[in-house]
């Protein structure tokens, strides 16, 4: 069972992005066509970032239609469906459907099979902005698998604009957390990690004076040490060189060390600057990314 509460739907400054990565999904949802994934496990906010998409561009002059399995959360002023398998109802045929009534954006609950994928990369190479969901471990990973599901390499290069990854953490909680002086081990795994950050991210200072949080626990936390949960993400965007590693069907760790190079913050990265921020826990961070 699921049980959503309607108020978790957040704006997109409210999703815990830092300034960087905020100005590069403002940019990328209002372009006019293309395909946007987000990928992570179940239960990652995986609909709450695309939720928060779809609120950011919303207005009386974008036709947006979903398609969804089920429908988790209600937005006025968007069309939104729900598959339903017994009247043949599925993402592809509904996706089919969708596409007759040309919407400016499409959100596809998810890619499961090769008919979506195929259908879904179509749309957005024909003028629609399309968002939507994959299952793999990191973003470099979606591309390989694109592949599996049939999606031919011109395709994916020429459809792509984004990939996303994310994971949700506990932040810990206010009342009760206590900071203590970094060990050597840590010290050494921050300093491994963060060494050769991208000159636009902005963290503490790292040394052996360094203190970072632990959990406790509290009435306020319910005894757990955490309260409330926030966003890891990871992304990079489809250039011209990513394209060229896509038409070679390069391997995973191929991607990701372009992606890096190019300025793409690991999730664990960005987890480990959440530490050093004061925001969550290493033992948090180990737990989700690691």
């Amino acid at each position: 069972m699921r049980i959503l509460n309607p108020k978790s739907l957040i704006e997109l400054e409210k999703l815990g992005l830092d300034e960087n990565l905020l100005t590069i999904f403002d940019k990328e949802i209002k372009r006019p066509n293309g395909m946007i994934i987000v990928t992570g496990p179940t239960g990652s906010g995986k609909t709450t970032t695309l939720y928060a998409f779809l609120k950011k561009i919303q207005n009386p002059e974008i036709k947006i239609i979903t398609i969804e399995d089920p429908i988790e959360y209600h937005l006025e002023g968007i069309s939104q469906t729900q598959v339903n398998p017994e009247a043949d109802y599925d993402f592809a045929n509904g996706l089919q459907s969708i596409m007759r009534q040309d919407p400016d954006v499409v959100l596809v609950g998810e890619i499961r099979d090769e008919n979506t994928t195929q259908i879904a990369l179509q749309a957005a190479l024909t003028g629609h902005l399309v968002l939507t969901t994959l299952h793999t471990n990191d973003a470099p990973g979606t591309i390989p698998r694109l592949l599996n599901l049939g999606a031919l390499p011109t395709t994916v290069a020429a459809a792509l604009n984004m990939v996303v990854a994310q994971r949700l953490v506990r932040k810990v909680c206010p009342k009760c957390a206590e900071f203590k002086k970094i060990s050597q081990k840590e010290l050494e795994e921050f300093e491994k990690n963060l060494k050769a950050l991208p000159k636009f991210i902005k963290i503490p200072k790292i040394n052996a004076d360094l203190k970072i949080p632990k959990a406790r626990g509290c009435k306020f936390c319910n005894l757990t040490g955490y309260r409330e949960r926030k966003g890891i993400y990871e992304a990079f965007l489809i250039d011209e060189e990513i394209q060229k590693l896509i038409l070679q069907e390069a391997a995973v760790f191929e991607l990701k060390k372009t992606a890096i190079r190019k300025g793409m913050l690991t999730m664990y990265q960005r987890g480990l600057i959440d530490v050093i921020s004061g925001i969550t826990t290493l033992e948090e961070i180990k737990r989700v990314i690691e």
